[in-house]
């Protein structure tokens, strides 16, 4: 992971981060009771994944 956007950064870091915000989006999306189809969030937890990374 040292070419890129990311390039310098502490892997353990980016990957906790990436980890974190991805637990983070499904337990708020089931909190509030799954108000966007599953494919939906997929999509795009996906899309913002490979934005971090």
């Amino acid at each position: 992971m040292d070419i890129g956007k990311n390039q310098g950064l502490n892997e353990e870091v980016i990957v906790k981060f990436a980890a974190n915000a991805y637990v983070g989006v499904l337990e708020s999306w089931l909190k509030e009771g799954m108000p966007s189809p599953s494919y939906v969030i997929a999509k795009e937890l996906g899309i913002l994944l490979e934005r971090i990374v």
